[in-house]
Formats: C-alpha cells, structure tokens, sequence
C-alpha cells in the first residue's frame, strides 16, 4: 500500500505552528485556572479552602523574544535570531498575562513579541541568566575558577551578567541560532487603519514560513483569547488533501461572518426600519465550530496522521502526548 502523498511544504510548516499555537493556549487555560480543577492529586491534597485557588507555578509553554519593530525587518528576512553581543539570543518565560512587563524597556518605540514553543528553545540549549550584580563574592570566585579553566569559563560566561539585574524579566539563554521556522506566534504594539495587528515585513516571513497567528500586544488582549470559543476552516484539494488551514476567536469570527442589514418591523404605532445583526450564512458555513483550543489542537494532530505523519517526529516538540487514541 502507497503511502499518502504530502501536502506542500510552506503549508505543512503552517499547519505545524498553528498547532504549537493551539496546542499552547489550551495548556495556558489550564494554566490560569486553580489546581484543583486540572490537577487530580491536587484535588486530594488541597482539602484547606484557602488553598482551593492555588495557581500551577509553571506549565508556561511558550518563551518570547522581545524586540523592536525595526530589527523585525531584518529577522523575517534572515529567518532566524542571531546570537547578540553577549553571544546569546534571550528569551522571557514571562506568562502572557505578565507579558506587557516587557514593553517599557523600549518606551514609546513600536516593538513585536516573537512566540515560541519552549520546547524548542530547550532543545538548543537554554539557560537561565545569572545576574550577580549584587554578589561581589562569587563574581571573584567565578573570576578565579575562571582564570584555572579559561575554556569552562568561555563556556560560561553568556550566561552571566555582572552589570544588571533584571532577574524579574525570567530571562533565558541560548548561544544558538534560533530558527523563525519554529515561531508560532506574533504580538506587536501597533495596530492598522482596520484596528487589526500592523506587522512590517509580514509577507516576507509568510513566503518563507507559511502562516502565522498575529496579535495586539495587550493584556487584555492576550488574556482575552483564553476560554473563548474558536472556528476553523480547512480546505482540501481535488486529491483530498489539504492546502488551507485557518483558525480564528469568536471576536474576528463575528465581525467576519455577521453584517447589518435593514428590515422593516411592524411596531404598536408604526412601522419602522430597524437595523439587525444578521449572519452571512456563505460566510458562516466556511467555518466549523464551536472548539475549545485543545479540539483545535486534536483536529489538526489528526489531519497530519491522516496525510501518513509521524506526531513524534513532525510534533516533536509538543507537551500533549495522548491527543489521538
């Protein structure tokens, strides 16, 4: 028996990140929520009721790289971060609800988050940075061992900071290149004349990497998208196989699917025009749903089975292990 012919590769990178994507909202839904309402053991083991609203302390499946729009340009088209001056490309661990924290350091300069599965940057090589502004005492016994073991210290030294500490920020480390083909998401301080998320460049990166989620960076906007209802559309070719794959919140979905439109009504007095919400039902039917991010997450796990994918190679990264019995 043959095995399924693939779809294309941009597509096939699309439909990867959109999983990461869904994949890392259901986990941050569960990431908001009291432990005892996700955690079996906790439920036995937090019986006080002052601890019925204990938050789980990790499970951040997602590390951002901040920076400002106008490097951003230059990123989309090189397809991958650079290690800095300091040797490294840096990370926040930062959770998307705090996320806003990290704006301030460039002031009133437009600035873009750049989103990826923590995973991935693990499989690099990350580090936690150590800041020892405030410990003269082992900057000199670093600096001795250091002096003894000038290739362990090379090795070393990116990840420890002398001069700062801005221990807050949840800083990470990597000395690799970090590939933009593994980004699977995008937030930018700045909107367009449509109020949608302004993006230099975007094109560039979609050529190169497919399609990519996109978002104002704001709390509210971030926090806004857990718990709410989602609706995806794929599309297949003549083969059967699929070509497009788009998943969007009930926000978007409302203001593309719905529109006004004027009707007469026959009131107690007279008779009036009255404007209504009405739903484009060509519109509306493009669309599946209601989902929870986790079934959007299951539905695309089972569309890359479906064309003869290995989940453990072409999801390598991903946390959830059991999404298809």
């Amino acid at each position: 028996m043959s095995q399924p012919t693939k779809f294309e590769p941009i597509f096939r990178k699309s439909l990867i990140r959109h999983y990461y994507f869904a994949e890392a909202m259901a986990v941050y839904e569960r990431y908001y929520e009291p432990l005892v309402s996700t955690y079996r053991p906790a439920q036995q083991e937090l019986t006080d009721p002052g601890r019925h609203e204990d938050r789980p302390p990790t499970w951040v499946p997602l590390v951002f790289h901040c920076t400002t729009e106008k490097r951003i340009k230059q990123i989309f088209e090189e397809g991958k971060l650079r290690p800095g001056k300091k040797g490294t490309v840096a990370f926040t661990e930062i959770p998307i609800g705090e996320l806003d924290r990290m704006k301030y350091r460039h002031h009133g300069v437009a600035q873009v988050a750049i989103g990826f599965p923590r995973r991935y940057i693990e499989s690099l090589g990350l580090t936690p940075a150590w800041y020892l502004k405030h410990n003269p005492e082992v900057v000199e016994a670093l600096t001795k061992w250091g002096a003894g073991n000038p290739d362990s210290f090379a090795t070393l030294k990116p990840f420890v900071d002398e001069g700062e500490d801005v221990a807050p920020f949840q800083e990470i480390r990597t000395k690799a290149h970090v590939s933009m083909d593994e980004a699977v998401w995008l937030l930018t301080t700045r909107l367009d004349s449509r109020s949608l998320p302004a993006i230099p460049k975007i094109r560039t990166f979609r050529e190169k990497c497919g399609a990519i989620p996109q978002s104002y960076w704001h709390r509210s906007h971030q926090m806004g998208i857990l718990g709410e209802w989602q609706f995806t559309n794929l599309l297949k070719d003549e083969r059967g196989l699929p070509t497009k794959f788009e998943f969007i919140g009930e926000h978007y979905w409302r203001q593309k699917i719905t529109a006004k439109k004027e009707l007469s009504v026959t009131l107690p007095v007279h008779q009036k025009t009255i404007a209504f919400e009405t739903s484009d039902l060509v519109k509306h039917a493009v669309y599946t749903g209601p989902w929870r991010f986790i079934d959007v997450a299951r539905s695309i796990a089972q569309v890359l089975v479906d064309v003869g994918e290995d989940l453990n190679v072409v999801l390598r990264y991903r946390l959830i292990h059991d999404l298809i019995a």
